[in-house]
């Protein structure tokens, strides 16, 4: 393991992989449905070491892995009673580069 702090991307990361490892060996075609994974990369997740995971996390760096949802605002935005039924009704897709600019 490394010693040096991480980030608060690394920290995303690293607890955001860390909660799909736990899904995936409580039950992972829930958890590939959830997490849009695939079942080869969920079991090369699933089985990655610990210290393979954390030198992962420190190597990518600044990088986030998991993207927001291109339709963030709207739910932030909405009322929580409608929110849910929203992010249901859309799937989840990566908010474009291109509005960021």
């Amino acid at each position: 393991m490394h010693d040096s702090p991480l980030t608060e991307v690394q920290d995303a990361n690293l607890r955001t992989l860390i909660t799909i490892r736990v899904g995936l060996e409580r039950d992972t075609v829930d958890t590939c449905r959830m997490f849009a994974l695939d079942p080869r990369t969920a079991e090369r997740l699933r089985t990655l070491p610990l210290d393979r995971l954390w030198a992962l996390v420190h190597s990518i760096g600044q990088v986030s892995l998991f993207i927001a949802r291109d339709d963030l605002g709207t739910l932030l935005d909405s009322p929580p009673s409608v929110a849910g039924a929203l992010a249901a009704a859309h799937a989840p897709r990566p908010a474009s580069m291109s509005a960021v600019r």
